[in-house]
């Protein structure tokens, strides 16, 4: 296949839109109260390969019973970082930064007559830049409209040289321009002391509060009464640790008053996500341990208001429990937490989507009664939106892109018939059927190290045809395993696996012990054990594939894709497998744990996947780093003889660049060929030009390599 082959299959997957955020906009009701009309909004995100960035859309869309009107497509403005609609529906808000100066942003208050109101922040000087980021941010209107809540940069003097004469007393940065500030990690550059800031929008006054002991705020809900926000705010002493995909830091639930009166509601746990009822009795968010996995089973708690009585709803899961029409529940994760608007109409029933084995399913739950009921599905169903009882949802599956869909859920002890519809059209991908994939889970039968978790099921994704048309030629297979470790490949849209898909490939995503979804032993069953059950789990999957659709893959052409933990454990499969897996690409290697801790911003996540308990001030002995060399993959380098395309984030500091420097030079040192391209970007190497280089080397790398492949 010749490289204009290969670019024209990218832009064609390219050309597909991906969700960005999707909210319900009004619900008007006729005057009987039967008949109900729901406006709906998409944001949808697509690469522009001409500027190389993303592009935005929004969609209208009013639905009534089975009739769906929808508006012409409208670009949306890039630089919009936050928006957020009133109660109302009257008044829009929205951040937006200077196309002149990204440093200059800008609250655009927009009335739904088309007035508008304009307050440059930065001229303002209360605070640093606003907080935009999926751990910080918030965005929230009070219950009379005339105040707006965010989190922002701590306000501090310029940093300038001893000589440098100050602009004043209070703007005194001499000697602080080289003192480094502590920050928190990966795509959180920049962000070192966060505080809560008020916009009064009748006085035009930005007022802000900064919490006790660096703790750093976040996630902000206005009180009932509007007097006050609740948010969580998050430890950073002794120092600060990788926030992102980290949900084992320590954060507190807080109230604050509008003059900055801070009190701690609860505390001891990683809280997150905290969700005002409707009628304003109760809050309830999502709750785990502190330390050890980064990502485990969450405990759904509640606390009344204002008495502040802190129950547990829905605890943590070991392995499944039995819920309302007989169905299991795996417990409580997802790395997004509840959804903004969650709540139903009553006050007493939530409703939100977990994982459960690969796919991500809905549920209701009941705050009183605690009983939890899952609410139909095909595929996965994300959560968007709740409101007035309707609720919004991704629908996908992994050769599906994403369709809208709405359903109203009943009254109580109604809700099975939960019935949800479409709202956008199917998008079929051209040559992929909509039947080109498969599920299925087993058990290991080498035995697990610790009896108790050799029964725990391996979950397996297949994408690709599940039988030969007459004439065609059996498909090499691509074996991606997640990063992590404690995620899950779940069964929703994947542009980059559809672009190898298209290009001839069928790819096995294996979830081995160590993902969520499986409940708390799931998680508990890695650390201590990664380049072991991990690597058996997932090549035991790799050969569960084979034999499962003999017919169509070929076993002499099988290759590895994996970032970070992936790339971890694709390593350790072509040095230890060197007979089946021929070919081998990955995105920010992890390959040496003994050289990483000291260098990435979780250390913790080394020291416990090693099996030991992290320790803010603990410096590894001999012992430690020892097992760590033992559970890495470069322990095996001699074993590697397979090509190793190496694809490296300069900025990453969750698996920093260093891992894939030395392992690029200890491969050349052994005669292995490999190659290593760098880019301007950090850990997910998600922008544009990244993404699209990455992936189009990683299919010439498998596509120049296939011929030495199948004849080894």
């Amino acid at each position: 296949m010749m490289i204009d082959d290969i670019v024209t299959v990218y832009k064609e997957v390219a050309q597909i839109s991906e969700l960005k955020e999707a909210k319900i906009l009004d619900v008007q009701r006729d005057e009987d109260g039967d008949n109900h009309r729901v406006s709906v909004q998409v944001l949808w995100s697509s690469r522009n390969l001409t500027s190389l960035e993303r592009s935005f859309v929004t969609c209208d869309y009013l639905v009534q019973g089975d009739n769906v009107l929808s508006f012409h497509p409208v670009p949306a403005n890039k630089n919009v970082m936050m928006r957020k609609i009133s109660g109302s529906g009257k008044l829009r808000a929205f951040v937006v930064t200077s196309e002149k100066d990204k440093d200059e942003q800008q609250m655009m208050i927009v009335g739904k007559d088309g007035s508008l109101r304009t307050f440059d922040l930065k001229a303002g000087d209360k605070h640093g830049k606003i907080y935009t980021d999926s751990e910080f941010s918030c965005l929230e209107w009070s219950a009379d409209e005339t105040l707006l809540v965010y989190v922002a940069e701590k306000k501090r003097p310029k940093p300038t040289s001893f000589i440098t004469p100050p602009k004043s007393e209070s703007e005194d940065g001499r000697g602080e321009e080289f003192t480094l500030r502590d920050e928190w990690g990966e795509q959180l550059v920049g962000k070192h002391q966060s505080v809560v800031c008020f916009l009064n929008l009748k006085s035009e006054e930005v007022t802000c509060h900064a919490l006790p002991d660096q703790l750093c705020p976040a996630q902000l809900v206005w009180t009932p009464d509007s007097t006050g926000v609740i948010g969580i705010a998050f430890v950073s002493e002794p120092y600060r640790l990788g926030l992102i995909y980290c949900h084992n830091r320590e954060s507190k639930l807080f109230h604050m008053d509008l003059k900055g009166n801070y009190n701690v509601i609860s505390g001891g746990y990683n809280i997150r996500t905290p969700r005002v009822s409707p009628d304003g009795s109760s809050v309830v968010f999502l709750r785990a341990k502190v330390g050890g996995p980064h990502a485990k089973t969450s405990q759904l708690c509640l606390i009344s208001w204002p008495i502040k009585q802190e129950r547990v709803i829905v605890d943590v899961v070991q392995r499944e429990i039995e819920i309302e029409g007989g169905c299991k529940f795996k417990g409580i994760y997802g790395y997004h937490g509840l959804p903004q608007r969650c709540w139903l109409s009553d006050s007493q029933r939530i409703v939100f989507s977990t994982i459960k084995f690969d796919n991500i399913v809905s549920y209701v739950v009941n705050i009183e009664s605690g009983t939890i009921l899952e609410l139909s599905n095909l595929g996965s169903h994300q959560v968007l939106d709740v409101h007035d009882n309707w609720v919004l949802l991704d629908m996908s599956y992994i050769c599906q892109p994403s369709l809208i869909m709405l359903g109203y859920v009943p009254e109580q002890g109604q809700e099975i018939k939960f019935k949800p519809k479409k709202v956008t059209a199917l998008r079929g991908i051209s040559g992929v059927s909509s039947n080109y994939f498969a599920q299925w889970e087993f058990v290991n039968n080498i035995p697990h190290p610790e009896p108790k978790y050799s029964d725990i099921p391996i979950s397996v994704i297949y994408y690709g045809p599940t039988h030969r048309d007459q004439g065609a030629a059996k498909r090499p297979l691509i074996c991606w395993p997640h990063g992590g470790p404690h995620t899950t490949f779940t069964n929703v849209y994947s542009m980059a696996a559809t672009f190898f898909v298209k290009l001839g490939y069928s790819i096995v995503f294996p979830n081995y012990r160590g993902s969520l979804g499986f409940g708390e032993d799931g998680v508990n069953s890695l650390p201590g054990y990664c380049g072991a059950v991990d690597v058996s789990d997932v090549h035991q999957a790799t050969i569960s594939c084979l034999q499962r659709f003999a017919d169509v893959l070929d076993e002499s052409r099988v290759f590895l894709f994996g970032g970070s933990h992936g790339g971890f454990l694709v390593t350790h499969l072509a040095a230890r497998y060197p007979k089946l897996y021929k070919v081998v690409a990955c995105r920010n290697l992890s390959c040496d744990f003994g050289s990483a801790v000291s260098v990435k911003d979780n250390p913790d996540l080394t020291f416990v996947a090693s099996g030991f308990p992290f320790q803010h001030g603990k410096v590894p002995d001999a012992t430690v780093l020892t097992k760590m060399h033992e559970m890495s993959p470069i322990r095996y380098i001699d074993s590697l003889k397979a090509p190793v395309l190496l694809l490296v984030g300069k900025n990453d500091l969750r698996a920093p660049p260093s891992q894939s420097f030395n392992f690029h030079k200890m491969l050349l040192a052994r005669g292995v060929h490999t190659e290593l391209h760098l880019y301007d970007d950090c850990h997910p190497l998600n922008k544009v030009d990244s993404e699209m280089d990455s992936l189009i080397h990683t299919a010439l790398w498998f596509e120049n390599h296939q011929n030495t492949a199948s004849a080894s």
